[in-house]
């Protein structure tokens, strides 16, 4: 037990270091250690460090990020908390397998969220540019502007699926949202990008979207 708090204490310190090289080197050093979970370290003592991972990833650069997600989306230990947190920097595959992670949850129901204006927001992507519909999209959802935008900014149009569907918006709005968050797409991308509502689980999106509401300070 004594090791383990001593090497949490260590990594605390690095993290309170305000340099970019010390956050990258405590991100991958929490990286190793719970991939490598030493076999004298109690269990319990893995969500410390956990929740460490899951703050230093907020404030660490984009290729960190993707290396690290590449690393621990199909490890079955890896908490669906910290698998939401590098949603946006995982593929789009492991992307798909996080919404279901959150989906086969036990136990977790996600928190309910009042009535959504469908119209309001409609209107709002029809008459403003993405950049100021993105402020109105994280306001009627509940999100962060930056989560809004990462989302909105999503290609494959998956994230929005996510966010339209766990916020129990109607096909109609999403494929709406759809077209007029991302013009001028070709057709076949466009049919693409409308078919990912159907394929989202319903629970495995209200569960991301209830963490992203969750985490909108951070």
């Amino acid at each position: 037990m004594t090791d383990a708090k001593q090497r949490l204490m260590h990594l605390i310190e690095l993290a309170s270091t305000d340099a970019p090289e010390n956050r990258r080197t405590l991100a991958v050093e929490l990286c190793d250690l719970l991939i490598d979970w030493p076999s004298h370290y109690p269990a319990v003592m893995r969500e410390p460090f956990e929740a460490l991972l899951e703050k230093t990833v907020r404030i660490i650069d984009c290729e960190t990020r993707r290396a690290l997600i590449a690393r621990l989306a199909s490890r079955h230990e890896t908490p669906v908390t910290l698998l939401n947190e590098f949603y946006f920097d995982a593929p789009e595959d492991t992307r798909d397998a996080i919404v279901l992670r959150n989906a086969l949850m036990d136990g977790v129901n996600a928190a309910t969220a009042g009535h959504t204006d469908e119209a309001a927001l409609v209107a709002a992507a029809r008459s403003k540019s993405q950049d100021q519909f993105a402020q109105d999209f994280a306001n009627l959802l509940g999100i962060a502007p930056n989560t809004a935008d990462r989302i909105l900014h999503d290609h494959s149009g998956r994230a929005l699926a996510v966010a339209c569907k766990g916020a129990h918006l109607g096909r109609a709005t999403f494929s709406a949202l759809a077209v007029l968050s991302e013009a001028g797409m070709a057709l076949d991308a466009a049919r693409e990008r409308l078919s990912s509502f159907d394929s989202v689980p319903l629970t495995g999106a209200e569960r991301l979207l209830d963490y992203w509401r969750s985490h909108k300070a951070a």
